[in-house]
């Protein structure tokens, strides 16, 4: 099998699956693991790529969420991993055999390690992003420094990550856009709406493990403000299961539930959420990813963190407000000076990758022969 899929959660499959898409559309044979960090549910997936399931699969990690619990599942799954992909990855020429990873997951990280014990060609996508910070986000802002150390190629969402890496002896690529505007693309077509949702709202979204885990009492701070300064306009409230947990921890889920102008959702799949985030007001979130979304839609977006490893939007629908009282009613009161038209890509950055690896595989294929 000339290429190795390593992917942990359902944010790096989502991004992950247009390049599928692409590999096979070049009829190129890949092997998909998946670490068990996420339950990822692929036939959710069944209406942009078809039947897709992973070819091996290592223990989920469960439901708990406690740092201990995932301290012991990320070491006993590194473990495991090691020892029974021994004999999947080929005995010759290892070191031209490709093992992708994505973004900045601890799955990621675990990937990187195997293909460094097995000489394989690391293969990075979403590369180059930077907060510049270890603690935030943490621990992605690490493990991205690490795996730009063991990377051999890296393809890169614009020139900016690029500039990133210029110390990195790996090979760069810039895709123009992250792959996450493939999908976005027919996400967006597909126009699936949650049931029981007013007309207008705004989507709140809290669930980074720095502001639902170890600093809880801010959190609740800004929840009350962002609401106060909201009294006539709904707040569709997404329930991460970090953010069901911090709720039940503080013993607010009856007050919240008996606010009228709260929705509180469950995590939707990816094309629902997506038409929630394109016909919503505006949105409030802690996640690098809906920055990305909402630039793409060009929805006015206030970023809930002090530091982002991500450019898209900054000056133009995105401000990065921190857990500032002062921005939050300055973004609520004026959210619409921030719309924007939504962003078309010039090029697939997914159509880049899937034609860059299939010109890898004919090359090494064709090493050695006269």
């Amino acid at each position: 099998m000339p290429v190795y899929i390593f992917i942990g959660t359902t944010a790096e499959f989502i991004k992950i699956s247009p390049v599928i898409k692409e590999l096979r559309r070049n009829h190129v044979q890949f092997c998909l693991i998946t670490s068990g960090q996420g339950k990822i549910n692929f036939e959710e997936f069944r209406p942009y790529l078809g039947p897709i399931k992973a070819d091996i699969s290592f223990e989920h990690k469960g439901e708990k969420s406690s740092t201990l619990h995932f301290a012991v599942w990320a070491v006993r799954t590194l473990l495991v991993s090691l020892v029974s992909l021994r004999d999947v990855f080929p005995k010759s020429d290892r070191g031209q055999t490709l093992l992708v990873v994505h973004g900045d997951t601890v799955s990621s990280l675990w990937g990187a390690l195997i293909a460094y014990v097995y000489k394989l060609k690391l293969v990075h996508i979403e590369s180059g992003l930077r907060s510049f910070n270890f603690l935030e986000p943490f621990p992605e802002e690490i493990c991205r420094y690490l795996l730009s150390r063991v990377a051999r190629i890296n393809f890169c969402p614009n020139q900016w990550s690029v500039d990133n890496l210029r110390s990195r002896k790996g090979i760069k690529i810039d895709t123009f856009q992250n792959t996450l505007i493939d999908i976005h693309k027919f996400a967006v077509s597909r126009k699936i709406k949650p049931p029981h949702i007013p007309s207008k709202y705004f989507v709140l979204v809290i669930h980074r493990q720095e502001h639902v885990i170890f600093d809880r009492g801010k959190t609740l701070r800004i929840i009350k403000e962002i609401l106060n300064a909201t009294p006539r306009l709904p707040c569709v409230f997404i329930m991460h299961r970090l953010t069901s947990n911090f709720i039940d921890s503080l013993g607010l889920e009856d007050s919240f539930l008996k606010n009228k102008r709260l929705i509180l959702l469950p995590r939707l799949s990816y094309f629902e959420f997506t038409s929630l985030l394109h016909n919503s007001q505006f949105v409030i979130t802690d996640g690098g990813s809906n920055q990305e979304e909402c630039y793409y839609l060009g929805k006015p977006c206030l970023i809930l963190r002090n530091r982002t490893e991500r450019i898209e939007g900054l000056g133009e629908n995105a401000v990065l407000g921190g857990f500032s009282t002062k921005y939050i009613r300055d973004f609520i009161g004026n959210y619409k000076q921030y719309v924007r038209r939504p962003i078309a890509a010039s090029a697939s950055p997914s159509g880049i990758i899937g034609n860059y690896l299939k010109d890898s595989i004919r090359d090494t294929s064709n090493y050695g022969r006269n």
